[in-house]
């Protein structure tokens, strides 16, 4: 298992962040090379839909569907299939997961903890996931925390 995670704090309750990260059409407004989500059926757990976005100049598509979501702290969801430039793209995981988990913090504000979970298809793909995919998944997730403080608050000074 490989697993990837970036936390930050933030000056926002856990319900004003959640009203951001649990909502498909606010995604691509958070999350790093996202351009857009859409909904394909159902809500909260369950819920299935398509991430557009852009990856390594490719267009990329992935179906995801909501595997977790709780109120007002965590929703989880995985990758069903994922297309390059219309394609199938290489199968670098059996199975990837995204998590965005939420806590309350004592000063009314919330640690936004975000962690991407991958099986590796096989021993040489998971070498090449953790030498490269690691990094790439940290900078990404590092932006998306960015984003995410730029619409529900500022960060918490350490």
């Amino acid at each position: 298992m490989i697993e990837v995670v970036r936390g930050r704090c933030v000056a926002a309750s856990p319900e004003r962040v959640w009203q951001v990260v649990s909502r498909a059409s606010s995604t691509a407004a958070w999350l790093a090379d996202c351009d857009r989500v859409d909904v394909t059926s159902g809500a909260g757990c369950g819920e299935r839909r398509t991430q557009h976005g852009r990856w390594d100049g490719h267009v990329s598509e992935v179906d995801q569907e909501v595997v977790e979501f709780r109120r007002p702290t965590v929703i989880a969801w995985r990758h069903v299939a994922e297309r390059l430039d219309g394609r199938p793209a290489p199968r670098f995981a059996l199975r990837t997961e995204f998590r965005v988990e939420l806590a309350a913090t004592a000063d009314g504000g919330t640690v936004v903890r975000l962690r991407l979970l991958q099986v590796p298809a096989s021993e040489v793909r998971g070498l090449l996931l953790r030498v490269f995919g690691r990094r790439r998944a940290a900078s990404a997730m590092d932006a998306s925390l960015d984003r995410l403080v730029d619409l529900v608050g500022r960060p918490v000074p350490r």
